[in-house]
């Protein structure tokens, strides 16, 4: 029997010594006790590996810089191809998708000049190594001018396989995704653009845009992505450029693919091809240098604040033992909940992110966990409906049960982050996914645009997109939008003059049923005047109008409106396609 117990004990003894083992050559480094606990609370060994060599990835990066640069290795940078020749010979950020310059050039003519003047700094500096495609490099060394289109996901893999410190991705901007109805200049105008999901929007420009732009990495919880995009706007404005008038030089987004799967990542927007102005700046190579270096300066300065190592100089310096620990910390525990989110498992997320505030909530910090604070109460809010729609399918009460499963879906926006949820949501709901396409995000389709080929006679009760431009009569904007027969035109241009617009007024007032006050919508009306802009006309069985309003922006949607010039469709359509169209 005592040999038994003996037996025992040394079998558990051998037990833990292996477990301690194994977790010693999972984990390369000593960690806090933060992400220690999180490592030995995951009971799932396949999730443990996973998290494990997450954190190992980020050590060997990050955490080592200082010794990996001290011992003659390189802090490697991967160059992202901008768009690119696709497999017909287009340029992806041409031709193919419009993207085009006021003199027809593409995206990548400029992006080309700019990328190479800064490939010329990085490659000066003995402690950076430049990663990229085969073809790329060469453009970037000046052997070819041609380079092939690849998706963001192929430059997060060649990313991870290269050991990159960052990726940088250098791209201009344009009023439109696709193309513009009144041309390639960035004028005031009807332009059809990209609203958030990406899809098409038929806006009223009023003024031309310009300047630069910086998209930085959300999910980057280091602050690395974040300080690189506001010192890149200092050194830009030192240097008498301006930001733009969208986002004032630097803004977080998290719709990339880059966010979900490489999170210190930025993509530079150096100015709007679409300006006639700013394209003739474009093509002054001082004006191009002043670009680079910025770029190039500004990202020495971001590593050096972020993560206390110098490399301007011969020689690596060590300036800061302990804000980058936080960091470093900091970007751990935002790898940690993003895997979790992509498995779906909202509690070991919400852990993570939970931990993350507590420790590295100050004002250091709040900025650069700004996005898991802020989704935190989203998907703390999406799994309680998703636990009440379950409840009520169980007690077989559908409607209920679709009701909270809707509110679920809805309480979580479209990033690829939360794919795994929204495939969960449609699947109870029996509805296709609605999630971003992961090769593109807002204001950089990769996808080919699918253009309406086809007209389509459309209900009279959808309402009719009316544009007015300049110097246009009402009855030339009628019948460019419906093209009707003479008597119908003159029909509904005459209701259009004598129609009142609708103006929605929210007023409070008190109401006696609920015994106090509240806030009701009333509608007031005003003679209609007509003048450049878009207009949603409602016409009734008698082709007179029934309702109509002024609207800025309005989306192209051939189900719910329509219009020949832009969606090809309308109730006066013979329903053959016209050679003209």
């Amino acid at each position: 029997m005592n040999r038994l117990i003996i037996a025992a004990v040394f079998f558990f003894i051998t037990l833990s010594f292996n477990y301690s083992i194994a977790s010693d050559q999972e984990l390369h480094k000593t960690q806090s006790n933060a992400i220690n606990n999180i490592i030995k609370n995951e009971k799932n060994e396949q999730d443990r590996i996973a998290l494990s060599e997450i954190i190992n990835c980020i050590d060997a990066t990050y955490s080592d810089l200082y010794d990996n640069l001290k011992n003659n290795k390189k802090l490697i940078i991967f160059f992202d191809p901008a768009h690119g020749k696709l497999p017909d010979g287009r340029w992806q950020g041409g031709a193919a998708t419009k993207r085009q310059s006021c003199t027809g050039k593409p995206e990548e003519y400029y992006s080309i000049m700019l990328s190479r003047e800064l490939y010329r700094l990085f490659i000066k500096n003995k402690h950076i190594e430049i990663r990229t495609t085969p073809d790329f490099l060469s453009v970037l060394k000046g052997e070819s001018d041609i380079y092939n289109d690849i998706p963001f996901s192929t430059t997060v893999a060649l990313s991870k396989e290269a050991g990159a410190f960052i990726i940088i991705s250098e791209h201009l901007n344009n009023v439109s995704v696709i193309h513009k109805a009144s041309g390639r200049a960035n004028l005031t105008g009807f332009h059809i653009t990209r609203n958030e999901w990406g899809l098409k929007m038929l806006t009223y420009v009023t003024g031309s845009y310009s300047g630069f732009l910086t998209l930085y990495n959300k999910l980057d919880a280091s602050g690395l992505s974040r300080n690189y995009a506001f010192k890149l706007k200092e050194y830009l404005m030192s240097r008498g450029l301006k930001p733009n008038n969208w986002d004032f030089g630097a803004v977080g987004d998290s719709r990339f693919s880059y966010f979900v799967d490489f999170p210190v990542s930025v993509i530079y927007e150096s100015g709007f091809i679409s300006n006639p102005e700013e394209e003739k700046k474009l093509r002054d190579p001082e004006y191009v240098k002043k670009i680079a270096e910025s770029q190039y300066d500004s990202l020495l300065d971001a590593i050096a604040d972020t993560f206390g190592v110098d490399i301007s100089g011969s020689s690596v310096k060590k300036l800061n033992d302990e804000n980058p620990k936080d960091n470093i910390d900091s970007l751990k525990l935002a790898r940690i909940s993003v895997y979790y989110l992509r498995k779906g498992c909202t509690d070991k997320a919400l852990n993570a992110i939970r931990v993350m505030q507590k420790n590295y909530s100050s004002p250091n910090h709040d900025g650069y966990i700004k996005y898991f604070s802020e989704i935190r109460p989203r998907l703390e809010r999406s799994e309680i409906y998703y636990k009440t729609a379950v409840k009520f399918k169980n007690k077989k009460q559908n409607k209920k049960a679709r009701y909270y499963f809707r509110l679920a879906r809805k309480s979580l926006s479209h990033n690829p982050v939360f794919s795994a949820y929204h495939k969960r949501y449609s699947v109870e709901l029996k509805q296709r996914p609605v999630i971003n396409d992961s090769n593109g995000y807002n204001g950089h389709i990769e996808k080919s645009h699918v253009y309406i080929n086809t007209v389509v006679r459309a209900p009279l009760s959808l309402p009719v997109i009316l544009t007015l431009d300049a110097g246009q009569t009402l009855e030339d904007a009628v019948q460019t939008a419906l093209e009707p027969d003479k008597t119908s035109l003159k029909k509904i241009t005459s209701s259009l003059k004598n129609a009142k617009f609708v103006i929605k007024k929210r007023i409070l007032t008190y109401s006696s049923k609920k015994k106090k006050k509240i806030v009701v919508q009333k509608k007031e009306y005003k003679n209609a005047s007509f003048t450049r802009g878009i207009y949603l006309v409602t016409l009734n069985k008698n082709l007179t109008v029934k309702n109509v309003s002024r609207v800025t922006k309005i989306l192209l949607n051939p189900g719910k409106y329509q219009n020949q010039q832009y969606l090809k469709n309308s109730y006066f359509a013979n329903g053959e396609k016209n050679k003209a169209l």
